[in-house]
C-alpha cells in the first residue's frame, strides 16, 4: 500500500483522475481517497496539518510496511518550472532539524534539498526547495517506517523568473499532470521495494517445524525467527532443520544451540562481494 499526503485538492486532482482513486466517506477528519493498492489524503496548508495527516492514517493502518510519499508543488530559486525532484534532505526552517531520506529506489528524476518553512517566503533561498509540509510529514511517517520507504516528490512551481504570485490552482494541477509518469515511476519501485520488504518480514517456515516439536513462549518464537532469519543471512544454502536437535528436550535449549551454532559460523565476506 502507498499512502500519499497532499497538501492541497488541486495537487491531489490528477492523482485522482489518473488512479481512479474513491472518496472514502468514513473518513470525516480529511478528504480520503483511495483504490486497492494506494491511499491519499488531503492534508491542508502547514506541516503541523501534514503531520497530522500522516499520523491520523497511519492509525488506520498500523502494524504495516507501507511506503509514504508526499507530493505538491514547491519553489527555487533557479530550478526550471515543471521539474519534479525528490527530496535527498529535508530541514525545517524554525528548528533547523534535518532528516535525510534514504533514496535505495532507481530515481527517474534529479534530487534537491528541501526546506520547510512555516509562512511563505518573498525571497528565494539558495540551492534548496522551498515548501510547507514535507518536514512534518516526514517527521511523522517516520516514527511508522523506515527512511528508505519515505520520500518527499515536488514539482516547481515558482523561481525568481515566475514569481509564485502566479500560481493558480489550475497551474497548480497541470504541473502535476504532466508530472504523472515520473510519479508513476516512482510508486512503482515503492510498490515493489515494500513487495520484497514483506518477503523478508515473513516468518520462516522452519519456525512451525520447531514449533511442532518444543513449546516455545511468545518472547522465544519472537527469538526463534530472528536467528533463523540470521542463520539464512550466513548459511542460505544450509537451512537450520537438517542439524540435528533431537537431543534438545526444550526450547530454552533447542534456542541456545542455535545461537551458539550461529556464534561459531565463521562470515565469509569475500563470497559475499564475489
Amino acid at each position: 500500500m502507498i499512502n500519499i499526503i497532499c497538501a492541497l485538492q488541486c495537487e491531489a486532482r490528477p492523482l485522482i483522475e489518473h488512479y481512479r482513486l474513491q472518496g472514502n466517506a468514513r473518513h470525516s477528519a480529511f478528504r480520503c481517497y483511495q483504490n486497492d493498492e494506494m491511499r491519499l489524503v488531503v492534508c491542508g496548508v502547514g506541516k503541523l496539518a501534514a503531520a497530522t495527516a500522516t499520523a491520523y492514517l497511519a492509525a488506520l493502518s498500523l502494524p504495516t510496511s507501507d511506503a509514504w510519499l508526499n507530493l505538491g508543488i514547491a519553489g527555487h530559486a533557479d530550478r526550471e518550472i515543471g521539474e519534479p525532484l525528490l527530496a535527498h534532505k529535508l530541514i525545517d526552517a524554525s528548528s533547523e532539524r534535518q532528516w535525510f531520506p534514504a533514496i535505495v529506489i532507481p530515481a527517474p528524476c534529479a534530487s534537491e534539498t528541501l526546506t520547510t518553512v512555516d509562512k511563505p517566503e518573498a525571497a528565494y533561498r539558495e540551492e534548496t526547495m522551498v515548501d510547507m509540509e514535507a518536514t512534518g510529514f516526514y517527521a511523522a511517517a517516520s516514527r511508522f517506517q523506515s527512511s528508505e520507504l519515505i520520500h518527499s516528490l515536488k514539482v516547481i512551481s515558482d523561481n525568481r523568473g515566475h514569481h509564485s504570485d502566479n500560481i493558480s490552482e489550475k497551474s497548480t494541477s497541470g504541473l502535476i499532470h504532466r508530472n504523472i509518469h515520473t510519479l508513476d515511476s516512482i510508486i512503482t519501485q515503492l510498490q515493489q521495494l515494500v513487495a520484497q520488504l514483506h518477503q523478508i518480514a515473513q516468518t520462516p517456515a522452519e519456525v512451525y517445524s520447531f514449533m511442532e516439536q518444543w513449546h516455545f513462549t511468545a518472547y522465544q518464537q519472537n527469538e526463534l525467527r530472528h536467528l533463523i532469519r540470521r542463520w539464512y543471512a550466513l548459511t542460505p544454502d544450509t537451512p537450520p532443520l537438517p542439524v540435528d536437535f533431537s537431543d534438545y528436550k526444550n526450547s530454552k535449549a533447542v534456542i541456545k544451540a542455535i545461537r551458539e551454532q550461529l556464534d561459531n559460523r565463521p562470515i565469509r565476506f569475500d563470497e559475499a562481494c564475489q
